[in-house]
């Protein structure tokens, strides 16, 4: 088979939602968690969280992983890398 990472991958953290199908109510809340504008995205992140009653794994399940980490990072439930404000190297 083909194995290996991508498999495993998939299987412990799908990158898309489980199901929102395309044009859907769901589908385009989702879109709005990725809006540039931070208002709508963290809108729409918590309204999904209220729904999935603030259940991480629920959460990331229904909005897929790539939508729900930077808002679990939010939450203080996954470690985020932060970003170095001074930029440059570290002397």
């Amino acid at each position: 088979g083909r194995g290996g990472i991508e498999e495993e991958g998939s299987k412990n953290r799908k990158m898309e939602p489980e199901d929102a199908p395309v044009y859907t109510l769901r589908w385009k809340v989702i879109k709005a968690m990725t809006s540039v504008d931070s208002d709508i995205k963290r809108t729409a992140s918590e309204l999904v969280w209220s729904i999935c009653k603030g259940d991480p794994e629920v959460f990331t399940r229904r909005t897929g992983f790539g939508n729900a980490v930077h808002f679990l990072g939010i939450k203080g439930l996954v470690n985020t890398p932060k970003h170095n404000e001074g930029g440059g190297g570290g002397q």
